[in-house]
Order: C-alpha cells, then structure tokens, then sequence
C-alpha cells in the first residue's frame, strides 16, 4: 500500500502546479500597463478642416502631449464617412487605430443600408463621449417670420425647401423629425456639406435649415441668418434670445448630436479603460476646455457604459425619423 505522502511535501507540490496555470487576463493587463508606447492613429470619417475633425485634433494634440507619443489624424472621408469606420472595424483592437466620430456615421448609415457593412452595437467597442451639441433651427435674417409657428404656418401655404449636410446626415433627419413633430410642408434639397448648405440658406437657395450653434455662429453675426429655434431642454447662455423648442409649443422635442470615440470590436477592457481615461483627461484641460467654448459644445464626462446608452436612446430616435420620412434602405 503506498505511503501517504507527509503535509509538507503536499503543500510544495500544489505551490508548483499553481506556479504552472497561467493568471487570466494577464496579457490584456500587461499591454494596457504598457499602453501607450507607440503612435496613435486617429481615424475621422471626414474630409479634413470641418468640426469634427478639428476637433480631432485638438483632443488628439493635447492626448499626444500628456503620453509623450503622436497622435496621428487619418482623414477617412467617403460613402457617407463608412469608409472611415470600416477601417476601424477592421482594425486590430490594440488601441492604436480609434475612430472619431458622430452618429451620421456610425448609427445612421447602417440603418439606411439592406445588408449594413457594421452595426454600431456590435461591431464597435464605445470608448467616450467627447462632446454634445444642441442645434438651432435657422432661416435667412430678412424672413417675414419670427417664430417656429409663424414659419410652420408659411410652409402651409407655399411649400418651403429646406437644406441639409446631404442625404442621411443627421441635418436632414433633423428636419423630417420637425415636419413629423411640427406638419411643416418642407422638401429636402441636400447638399454636400454642412459649409455648402449654408451657403444655399444665405444665397436663397433653399429657406430652411438646421445645424450646430458652431456652424451658425459666423453668419449669426453677419447678420446673414437668424435663429428661429433651439432645441435645448432650456435656454443657452451663449444665445440667450433664442427660445427653446418647448418654449415654441413643441414639448419634449431635445435633440442633439455626440461627437465620441471608438474602438475596433472585442477590446479587452483593461485597454478600452485606458483609452477613456486618456480621453476623459485630456478634456479636463484648459487647452481643450477653450476649444469646446469656442464651438459651443458641451463636454460631459461619463461613462464608457453610459456612452453606450447614449448611442443606442441615439439610434431609436434616428430609426424613428428614418421611418416617418418613409425612406428606404438602399443596396
């Protein structure tokens, strides 16, 4: 009968299998303790000099000064910025290919496709929300109308045109989502471009549009356009004549757009915690706390789980304006 082996040599014996399991997450771990320590490419689905990807570059400046490593911006425009996204997607999810971006391309395009190339859900991992803006609704500073009802009720007796950013951009289901809410009588003249668009309202064009506080400010002051509406829970104290859309007779009408980062699909955690953190510092500073001034964008700090929150309540109020303007999905 074999001998029954003494506690001590029991105890050694354990500690050296032990010693042989690996720790679970230990890689995963190890890299975001070293994460950093090479260049970060920054992907914006946008041609260069527009307002996100300036404001790319401004997070990213100050990103690539507190980790001592570049952050370099790839401009991805094209395909309604899928291009762009795609690329991340199929990105290694290493953290050194992240995505900038809003919803137009990310939640919207894919709702407008049969057979979508991505689901914002599934196949992206959210890192942070960067920055909210709310929008104004505007017409030309020499219109006869003062007020949303005074305009909705002009479209009744003439039909109006409106412009937006192109089709599918979240200014031209803006607009759909206001003739759903308003029976505004409106028809859609895209354009390729929130810079274009505007210009079309200026020139007469088109007599109707919605955009960013930012986008509107300059021709705000010309004295070339005027704010009819905002679309805030209340009023801003960067605009503090213009009435809210609850003010105007439209309850519960707040909408908005998220500027926020990305990550190609099963980041290990430790990583995609790194990079919000990373991003969440960089917004605390003074540097980028003046850009978002500047832009009139709000830049509230929370959570990557409330950020996902964020972009799904997002798509079911897109989804919503997608099926009152009866568009369909194209191949």
């Amino acid at each position: 009968m074999p001998s029954r082996p003494v506690a001590g040599s029991s105890r050694r014996r354990l500690l050296r299998s032990l010693a042989c399991v690996p720790v679970l997450g230990a890689p995963a771990l190890a890299a975001a303790q070293a994460f950093p320590s090479r260049p970060i490419k920054l992907v914006v689905p946008a041609a260069p000099g527009g307002g996100t990807d300036v404001m790319a570059r401004s997070l990213g400046k100050v990103m690539a000064e507190q980790h001592g490593v570049p952050v370099v911006i790839e401009n991805r425009a094209g395909a309604s910025g899928s291009i762009g996204v795609q690329a991340v997607v199929n990105a290694p999810p290493d953290g050194y290919t992240i995505l900038f971006t809003l919803a137009d391309a990310t939640t919207i395009y894919p709702m407008l496709k049969k057979n979508p190339p991505y689901r914002v859900e599934k196949d992206l991992t959210p890192i942070a929300q960067v920055a909210y803006t709310h929008v104004i609704f505007a017409v030309q500073a020499g219109a006869p109308y003062r007020t949303v009802q005074e305009f909705v009720a002009e479209t009744k007796r003439r039909k109006m045109n409106y412009g937006s950013n192109g089709f599918g951009t979240t200014s031209h289901l803006w607009c759909e989502l206001f003739k759903q809410r308003t029976g505004a009588d409106l028809l859609h003249v895209p354009y390729k471009g929130a810079a274009p668009s505007l210009q079309g309202l200026v020139s007469g064009e088109h007599e109707f549009l919605v955009a960013s506080p930012a986008s509107l400010k300059a021709q705000m002051d010309a004295g070339r356009v005027r704010p009819l509406v905002i679309t805030s829970a209340k009023r801003l104290p960067a605009f503090p004549d213009v009435p809210t859309m609850g003010e105007s007779g439209y309850p519960d009408f707040v909408v908005g757009a998220w500027f926020g980062m990305f990550a190609p699909p099963a980041m290990p955690a430790a990583i995609a915690d790194k990079l919000h953190e990373m991003v969440n510092a960089a917004m605390r500073t003074p540097e980028f706390q003046k850009h978002a001034e500047t832009f009139r964008f709000e830049t509230p700090r929370v959570s990557r789980a409330d950020f996902a929150s964020l972009v799904a309540a997002d798509a079911a109020v897109w989804r919503a304006a997608i099926e009152a303007a009866k568009i369909q999905p194209e191949d």
